[in-house]
This record gives C-alpha cells, structure tokens and sequence, in this order.
C-alpha cells in the first residue's frame, strides 16, 4: 500500500500504486512532476521538497471480527535522518454492540433456512416410491398442474421416475413439500427468537445454525 504526502499531510493512502490518481492529485496541488506506472519500484520517492510518495504500513491489532470492530486509522509520517520513509497507520479495535452482534448473526439464518427449504422429499404414489424436489421452481410447476384441467399428466419427477398422476396426487405432493418448507420456515423462526433472547456476544454465536458447528 503506498500514501501520498504533501507538506506533512495525509493527501491519498491507504491506496494500492496508481499512478494516474497520484498525478491527478499533483496536478491539483500544481506540482508539475508527475509518477510513472513503474515508480512503484522506486518507493519511497521524493516528488519536491515537501511531496513524497511513501510505503502504507497498516498496522491492525489482534481482534475477533465477530465481536469488535476495526476503527479509522490514526496516520503517523515515519522519519530517517529526518527524510520521510513511510506512513503508519495504525486502526484502534472497538468493541462491537450486542445488537450488532445479534443482527450480523440473523444474517446467517435465512441462507441456512434456503438450504433446508431447498431439499427433496420422498413420496410413495402406486407403491411406487419418488424423490421430489422441493425447490421454489418445482412447486410452482406442481401448481400449475393443479389448477389446470383434471386429467392424468405424465410427470417426470427429479429422480427419473415416470408417474401417470392425477390432480389428488399432486395434491398429496404439494402437502408434502409444504410439510418441508414450513418446517424451515419455523426453524428460521426459532433461530431468530433463540438469538434474540441471548445476553451476551458469546451466546449469540452458540446458537446452532448447521451441522458443521456441532
């Protein structure tokens, strides 16, 4: 990362090497020198009497990302023998509140709900046993199917089975798969009470959202 210092203040930085930015800034601060696109390998480079183009260390403590924040940097010009060197920036680490904690959280949940939505299920028609896809996509599909005539429809299910089915069968389906969705639908639920209810940034994140945390 590099920083761009005019008359010991912070112009552009923390920024990765760009050179058309740096000399857009000069320009404005009418300093006819200009970088090339291959200065980056001359860094630290003294541009006048009081313009450098400096390394950017950052410098971030140790912190969770669950439980605190990363602040606004506080920037310090480094010196040797009295020549710029480089700029550190160090960022303070905050603490983050339970209701942020809380709400990062929720954001976790309905991705875990979509995955549990989004399964199949099982259903036995004519002893014949057939896997369903419980998908948005597939539902919509099966609908369409039942509000339209009553006939017998060949249906071709996820698994390759062909079915010979009537508009009460697809009934039998769609009440299957909404037995699925709403079950995901109420473990969504639950999640969200279950964190609610939590009193502290630890708890939040032992509240179970799949397996892998087990």
């Amino acid at each position: 990362m590099y920083a761009l210092i005019y008359d010991t203040q912070l112009i552009l930085g923390p920024i990765g090497y760009n050179y058309r930015l740096i000399n857009s800034e000069l320009e404005e601060l009418e300093i006819e020198q200009r970088v090339s696109s291959r200065d980056y390998e001359n860094v630290p480079i003294q541009i006048d009497a009081n313009t450098y183009v400096l390394p950017a260390i950052q410098i971030i403590p140790p912190h969770d990302s669950r439980f605190e924040n990363v602040g606004n940097f506080a920037w310090e010009i480094i010196k040797e023998n009295d020549i710029p060197v480089r700029v550190e920036m160090t960022y303070p680490i905050t603490n983050k509140s339970l209701e942020t904690i809380k709400e990062e959280y929720k954001q976790q949940v309905a991705p875990e709900r979509w995955n549990k939505e989004n399964t199949t299920v099982t259903v036995t028609l004519y002893d014949k046993q057939i896997t369903v896809s419980t998908s948005r996509e597939n539902r919509l599909a099966l609908v369409s199917k039942v509000v339209s005539d009553g006939g017998i429809h060949n249906y071709k299910f996820d698994d390759g089975t062909w079915v010979e089915i009537l508009k009460t069968d697809l009934v039998i389906i769609l009440n299957e798969i909404d037995n699925v969705v709403q079950a995901a639908f109420d473990w969504e639920f639950a999640k969200l009470v279950e964190i609610d209810a939590c009193t502290t940034g630890e708890e939040v994140y032992n509240v179970i959202l799949s397996e892998s945390q087990v």
